[in-house]
């Protein structure tokens, strides 16, 4: 079995210089198929088959490192981390978590135009998404991006559970709807088809959402968070929740460092193990899966209740 430590084709600076032009870049042949084989095969069990593989029952489809051996293999012996820091020249890049999106076959399902932003406690540009598809991509059922919109500063109010809950503030934006953009020339619209083991890297600031799956087959991918070096703490009430950390953790100013966000690339070689990330979570619970809720449905509902 080849699961390969390095990508398999090396990031370039043509790569680099599209990822800060545009806020994405598609790399091809980052990960040997072998990958995928040992990945699809846990996640269709996840996200088809709905089996308790021991995950949060509120979110199960995230945080896959703490109970399945081949995401944790994934996030500590594959070349993400390297290719992360190569791509948004970070000299580190430390473990964040992982999750994973899947829509049905024929699924008209549709998540809203977002950024990542401010969805994750910490300040800083350098905490990209790296989207890894386990099953082909094409242009219709594949992620997109609005080019250049990493370069705008907005923050946008985000669909949290915990936002759900909130008033938005005056200085927080609604998401926009990007659709009316598609008549402007100016604007490009960024999709791309994909095999699995490529892999697209996507700013936290930029502006993507996802259309439907119109094929016959479930589409799943794996999108994976990490830490580069200009990430601190900068925690908000309307934040994505972290499993085993708290706000009182999480000190403003400080490099998030420790057990749940191991080194996992450094240029100088520094590296750590999986032995003291945790296996599971602190937490138990008397059933282990919750009722889905689509977040980007009902937060789409309250903007058109704003409006």
């Amino acid at each position: 079995m080849s699961l390969n430590r390095a990508p398999l084709q090396p990031v370039t600076d043509e790569d680099i210089a599209t990822y800060e032009r545009d806020g994405a870049v598609c790399l091809r042949n980052v990960l040997h198929h072998d990958w995928i084989d040992e990945l699809l095969a846990p996640a269709r069990r996840i996200v088809v088959d709905k089996e308790d593989v021991g995950l949060l029952p509120t979110i199960p489809g995230r945080y896959m490192a703490r109970t399945v051996p081949a995401f944790r293999r994934l996030v500590f012996d594959s070349p993400l981390a390297e290719v992360c820091g190569r791509v948004q020249r970070s000299r580190e890049v430390r473990f964040f978590f992982d999750e994973i999106f899947a829509k049905a076959p024929q699924s008209a399902e549709r998540s809203i135009w977002h950024t990542d932003r401010m969805g994750w406690p910490v300040s800083g540009k350098m905490v990209p998404s790296l989207w890894l598809p386990l099953t082909p991509i094409s242009e219709a059922n594949s992620l997109e991006v609005i080019a250049g919109s990493q370069v705008q500063d907005v923050r946008y109010w985000l669909f949290s559970p915990n936002g759900r809950k909130m008033i938005r503030p005056p200085d927080r934006a609604p998401h926009p709807d990007c659709e009316p953009l598609r008549a402007d020339p100016s604007v490009r619209f960024l999709k791309w088809a994909m095999e699995p083991g490529d892999l697209l890297v996507v700013h936290p600031w930029a502006l993507h959402y996802s259309a439907g799956n119109p094929t016959d087959d479930w589409r799943i991918a794996v999108s994976v968070r990490m830490f580069g070096d200009d990430k601190t703490w900068d925690p908000r009430p309307d934040c994505v929740n972290l499993a085993g950390v708290s706000f009182d953790e999480m000190v403003t100013g400080e490099r998030p460092a420790g057990p749940l966000f191991p080194l996992l690339w450094s240029e100088d070689g520094r590296r750590d193990d999986d032995r003291e990330y945790p296996r599971g979570f602190a937490a138990t619970w008397s059933k282990q899966r919750k009722a889905e809720v689509n977040e980007y449905a009902e937060f789409a509902k309250l903007l058109a209740k704003e409006a």
